[in-house]
């Protein structure tokens, strides 16, 4: 029990921190600035192939709806919007856990329905950008 606790409390400071850092960056050009002299969100795999990986515009996606511009997050990569709201959603359902003791079991499948989409739409849109 004093595991999940832990876990949850991690899942939360993880998943908070996220939306945080998608508040306070902004987006200049296609990168992505913490601060004026930090970069966050370079892509090694487009930087060493030359093409998009299945995540490619996920961290601009995420800088761009903490700012409140949804269309423009789709923009960077379409799953973005779904992946965001999948990270609030389970950051409410540790919550959840914190305060019952137990998961919600309608919010945890929507999680994982929302997971399974997210992932498919992801590579759909991955295999779009290829060709």
């Amino acid at each position: 029990m004093k595991f999940s606790i832990f876990l949850n409390v991690a899942i939360i400071i993880a998943l908070l921190s996220i939306l945080i850092i998608s508040v306070i960056a902004y987006i200049e050009g296609d990168l992505v600035y913490l601060s004026d002299q930090f970069i966050i969100g370079k892509c090694v795999i487009k930087e060493m192939t030359g093409y998009d990986c299945p995540s490619c515009g996920l961290t601009r996606s995420f800088v761009s709806i903490g700012h409140g511009q949804l269309v423009k997050s789709l923009h960077y990569n379409i799953a973005g919007l779904l992946l965001y709201i999948l990270l609030i959603s389970q950051m409410i359902n540790s919550s959840l856990f914190l305060i019952r003791k137990k998961y919600s079991p309608h919010l945890s499948r929507f999680n994982w329905i929302l997971g399974i989409g997210t992932c498919i739409i992801l590579i759909i849109n991955w295999i779009l950008h290829l060709f």
